[in-house]
């Protein structure tokens, strides 16, 4: 590995996401996340007819 001294290679490095999640933000995932489990538990339990 390679060191460097030079003030450009001082980036500090931030992950995604950089924000607070918002209330809307939570909303839309939970919505996501339940028509996903909807599909994933639906549709075989309505092919085998429960």
């Amino acid at each position: 590995m390679v060191e460097h001294d030079d003030a450009e290679y001082e980036l500090v490095r931030q992950t995604a996401p950089q924000g607070e999640y918002t209330m809307r933000t939570v909303t839309i995932g939970t919505i996501i996340a339940i028509v996903g489990m909807a599909v994933v538990f639906g549709i075989p339990l309505a092919a085998i007819g429960l």
